[in-house]
């Protein structure tokens, strides 16, 4: 959806999905009904929202509006209008917006980790109650990549690719095929493990907010293991992630970003001869992947 094609009515429809099942059709819980400008056009429209700028390589921003909405159980989950990868295109979406560093020993740890689970639960029901209603919602950036076609490219090597929200994922497939890429998808981090031993890829393109184990403990049991240790790995989330951890993946994407980013990352990682000279991001980068063509 371009921004311009945002209506009243729209807009009016994800907040009630969004509430009610943040919240209850009815009860103590209800939320009143958020006053969206009947008359107003995009730009009134976005007023309601925060706009955000992700930029993690000058040149290659992307642009996010976010609604701070809530949940019964937690104030800061948000209604978002997402352009991720297509410029210029934004879907409806949530955040969950609790992305937080909690360790194991950290009291109430089992608390957190009960209360992540809902949120990622109840995201997957308001965006699937959204794509339900025929709002845009990330499937739509999906239908257009794979309605680009493929490309005649030889093949370039194996590229894993680790993402809980699937439509993103048939995305990412989408684009890199047309760049002469075989790809395999993996939804949690069991089985990105699993996956990385058994086909040992040219690289993983990694999730880091995951069900069963996060990025970085699938980054951690990666390089425990000879077998996977120099598998080359680009890490990518939402959350803020500290340049500790940053630096134990070969690269990394803030999210959003756009497939021209994406493609960039990717050759500098990957080490290939005519990636674009651009002042690299905070990163750290393992050796290079062996020439034996894995």
């Amino acid at each position: 959806m371009r921004l311009d094609a945002l209506t009243a009515e729209k807009l009016e429809q994800a907040i009630a999905i969004y509430q009610d099942l943040a919240y209850g059709k009815s009860g103590r819980n209800k939320r009143g009904k958020v006053d969206v400008p009947a008359a107003g056009d995009s730009d009134t429209l976005l007023g309601m929202f925060h706009k955000e700028v992700v930029e993690t390589v000058p040149g290659h921003p992307c642009h996010r509006y976010s609604l701070r909405l809530g949940n019964r159980n937690y104030p800061f989950m948000k209604l978002v209008l997402q352009e991720h990868l297509v410029v210029g295109e934004f879907y409806f979406a949530v955040d969950s917006h609790d992305q937080m560093d909690i360790k194991p020993d950290f009291p109430d740890y089992d608390a957190w980790m009960a209360l992540r689970n809902f949120n990622r639960e109840l995201k997957t029901r308001i965006e699937g109650e959204f794509a339900e209603a025929g709002l845009e919602t990330c499937a739509v950036v999906r239908q257009q990549l794979v309605a680009r076609g493929g490309g005649e490219e030889p093949c370039r090597g194996l590229v894993l690719i680790v993402d809980d929200e699937e439509d993103l994922a048939a995305a990412v497939e989408a684009l890199l095929s047309r760049r002469g890429f075989r790809t395999y998808k993996v939804h949690d981090g069991e089985a990105a493990i699993t996956a990385t031993a058994e086909l040992l890829p040219d690289l993983v393109i990694l999730d880091y907010e995951l069900p069963e184990l996060d990025g970085l403990q699938v980054i951690a049991r990666l390089r425990a293991d000879p077998a996977t240790a120099t598998v080359p790995i680009l890490l990518n989330s939402a959350a803020r992630v500290s340049m500790v951890d940053i630096k134990k993946a070969d690269g990394f994407l803030s999210k959003p970003f756009p497939e021209t980013l994406l493609y960039e990352m990717m050759d500098r990682v990957l080490k290939t001869p005519d990636s674009p000279k651009a002042p690299a991001p905070e990163a750290g980068e393992r050796s290079s992947p062996p020439e034996d063509g894995r």
